[in-house]
């Protein structure tokens, strides 16, 4: 069976987060960005049914991490935050499940104050992990696209969950294409890595 490598960027330790195997984001990735199109053009509008159907695709992150966690700890790499961003994901997944029927205030509180988090991780992370200045852009923007959306929704008390949803939706395709350009980034980053040992030999 081939071995899979992990991606590291240039210039890491090898133990953080953004050194996850390169598919971890391209599967992130596509979920984020096929759910996000499909709240953004869905024509329902049964909220309670859009509410649980996001529950589920931040299930869905969360079983990614999970494996990303196993996958680094078979690796001997830190896995702490892999497990927290698991949990974090699940917990927020799950509560927009039982809370479907809630008020709609409820739900807009949970997924603004979840934008927020992992916009604010994202921009932290871009310019605490990188040297890279392509990689950092990626963290950054979808981070910076995360936090705006947040406050915006914060500020506008007066939205519509439906269109709420619909925002939500262009956050997750934005966060989405980001982990896609960012794993691709990564896998070629290695496959460079890769060539410039061979050439050495």
């Amino acid at each position: 069976m081939k071995k899979i490598i992990n991606s590291r960027p240039k210039g890491q330790t090898g133990h953080s987060y953004v050194e996850s195997h390169w598919l971890v984001f391209i599967l992130k990735g596509i979920i984020a960005l096929l759910a996000g199109a499909f709240l953004l053009f869905t024509p329902s509008d049964d909220v309670p049914w859009l509410v649980t159907f996001i529950g589920f695709v931040l299930i869905g992150l969360a079983v990614v991490e999970v494996g990303n966690m196993f996958y680094r700890r078979i690796r001997q790499r830190d896995w702490g935050i892999p497990l927290a961003v698991g949990i974090f994901e699940a917990a927020v997944g799950i509560t927009m499940i039982l809370i479907a029927r809630e008020s709609h205030v409820v739900h807009i509180a949970l997924l603004a104050g979840y934008a927020l988090v992992r916009g604010v991780t994202n921009i932290v992370v871009g310019f605490v992990s990188f040297d890279n200045a392509t990689s950092r852009f990626f963290w950054v923007a979808s981070g910076m696209a995360g936090s705006i959306i947040a406050f915006v929704i914060f500020a506008d008390q007066g939205i519509s969950e439906t269109t709420f949803i619909g925002v939500f939706g262009t956050f997750l395709m934005v966060m989405g294409l980001t982990d896609i350009f960012f794993g691709i980034h990564s896998r070629d980053e290695l496959k460079a890595l890769k060539s410039g040992k061979k050439s050495k030999k």
